[in-house]
């Protein structure tokens, strides 16, 4: 099984290349984002809203599911449910951060569901990534210009060992009350993490734009 792909309307056209479409790939736009798709030359398999961005009758060529506009899901949540009915244990999400503030915090709480349910689910935007996990144990790569950051989403998390950073971390403790884990930076190919107990949020960013490809 490939990957899903969502655009959220947000999508200004950055990180190209991570959402290329490969065989077995399913690309979905979550109401507004199928514009921003299209306008930077994704092709949508399926579409799925409320249509409160965008018009229904802008949807071409591509299936699409139409949704109430009075409901508990927002578009996110049923774009990743529709994933998972086909099939789909891992998500690439652009589009989706920054803008409304409630908008985006409740997608970083999609994250944590997709975490809770043992797939594997990243956001972006033009100058963030930010994936959400529970205990285990990770390499990261090092991305040029990125600083690699760690922050507790649940109260505590726990155990926390970090190598390969400029700040290192032996059985750490971090917590959602303190910022301890922002801009780090990676300083070799890769860091490695590992921990015991918790959520984590786990991003790159930095301060320009990701190369568009």
């Amino acid at each position: 099984m490939g990957k899903c792909m969502i655009i959220a309307p947000l999508y200004r056209g950055e990180m190209r290349e991570w959402l290329e479409k490969k065989e077995g790939d399913l690309l979905i736009c979550a109401d507004g984002g199928y514009d921003a798709a299209v306008k930077h030359g994704l092709v949508p398999d399926l579409v799925i809203g409320d249509f409160d961005s965008m018009p229904y009758d802008h949807v071409r060529g591509c299936e699409s599911i139409r949704l109430p506009v009075h409901k508990d899901d927002t578009d996110m949540v049923v774009c990743l449910e529709e994933g998972r009915r086909r099939g789909y244990t891992s998500f690439r999400i652009a589009g989706c951060l920054g803008g409304r503030l409630d908008h985006t915090i409740s997608n970083l709480q999609c994250l944590y569901d997709c975490a809770l349910r043992g797939e594997e689910a990243w956001m972006c935007d033009g100058q963030n990534m930010v994936t959400v996990l529970l205990p285990g144990r990770y390499t990261f790569p090092r991305r040029e210009g990125c600083k690699f950051s760690l922050l507790s989403y649940t109260p505590q998390v726990k155990g926390v060992k970090l190598r390969g950073t400029v700040w290192k971390l032996t059985d750490a403790e971090l917590s959602n009350r303190y910022p301890l884990g922002v801009s780090n930076e990676i300083t070799g190919e890769r860091a490695e993490l590992s921990y015991e107990e918790g959520a984590l949020i786990v991003l790159y960013s930095k301060d320009a734009p990701f190369v568009t490809k």
